[in-house]
């Protein structure tokens, strides 16, 4: 595989993340969302962020390497830009209906970029030097980080009920 192809499982990651969300986020109480479990940070937190980077972390790094030469890419606060954005304000089941939306357009945008444009070349202020496909494979290992968190912090809100089977959990 050529540097200038996306690989097959980073779309397909990226495209069942919402639904992955959404299955995981879907019964649980809002109070269980909102409750902080991992360093001050709730589910709620985790799709507020995933909701929030699809846009200044990925679409719009994405472009700017493609359309101008070799920008200069700042990293971002990213529980400050979720607190400001009032994410947090706003029921889950909306957070996940917008990023299910957002994701189906940003991917559509993303399977029409040209394998040449993916090489483009930009400058991240912590990463150095960056291409757009850089950024596209990070997205997808990005999902799946915030997929395990938010797995590892619903499984601590039954832990309690398991008794003696909590022996058995694995860290992974």
């Amino acid at each position: 595989m050529a540097s200038s192809d996306i690989d097959r499982a980073v779309l397909d990651v990226l495209a069942a993340t919402p639904r992955v969300l959404s299955d995981l986020c879907g019964s649980a109480s809002e109070a269980m969302l909102e409750t902080p479990t991992d360093k001050g940070w709730s589910p709620k937190h985790i799709v507020a962020h995933i909701l929030d980077v699809e846009d200044i972390a990925f679409m719009q790094r994405i472009r700017r390497i493609i359309e101008e030469e070799r920008p200069y890419i700042r990293s971002i606060a990213p529980t400050e830009r979720i607190e400001e954005a009032g994410y947090m304000e706003r029921p889950v089941a909306d957070l996940l209906d917008e990023l299910q939306r957002r994701r189906g357009e940003d991917l559509a945008w993303v399977r029409s970029i040209e394998p040449s444009q993916l090489d483009r070349i930009g400058e991240h202020d912590e990463a150095g030097e960056i291409t757009a496909s850089n950024i596209v494979h990070y997205w997808a290992t990005h999902d799946l980080t915030h997929l395990h968190q938010l797995a590892l912090m619903l499984r601590s809100t039954l832990a309690d009920r398991v008794g003696n089977m909590q022996r058995f959990f694995e860290e992974v």
